[in-house]
């Protein structure tokens, strides 16, 4: 007998056919990665923004209670680890494929792929977004 090659996915432990509800607002991400771009390490920016050290300023400021929805894309072709500190969040939209009921604080984006995840704002105050 042939083995099929296990293939990793998330909406195995989701709902597929339910619809997640709608957030109060969306937020667009874009993933891109510049090779070699800081002493040769290379540098990850969110819609063109590269965090500062200097600066240290908040990108986003929510509103408490709102649910919000992190539209992300991988503009490379790694696979990005993204980590929410302080709250858990829904998955709802892996790679174009809608689902729901799946809760995590971290999520896998494959290269040159889309994910959406859902979460309220319901523990205020400074939150640490990044990636592995």
């Amino acid at each position: 007998t042939s083995l099929k090659p296990f293939r990793w996915s998330y909406a195995r432990f989701g709902a597929t056919n339910g619809a997640a509800r709608e957030p109060d607002e969306t937020i667009n991400m874009t993933f891109t990665k510049r090779n070699a771009a800081e002493q040769g390490f290379n540098q990850w920016a969110i819609n063109e923004e590269v965090f500062s050290r200097e600066a240290m300023a908040a990108t986003y400021h929510l509103r408490e209670g709102r649910r919000y929805r992190l539209r992300m894309r991988n503009a490379s072709d790694d696979v990005h680890p993204i980590h929410l500190h302080r709250h858990s969040f829904e998955l709802t939209k892996l790679a174009g494929q809608a689902t729901a009921g799946v809760m995590k604080d971290v999520v896998m984006i494959g290269g040159y792929q889309e994910t959406e995840v859902d979460f309220t704002a319901d523990n205020p105050g400074l939150t640490l977004f990044h990636c592995h």
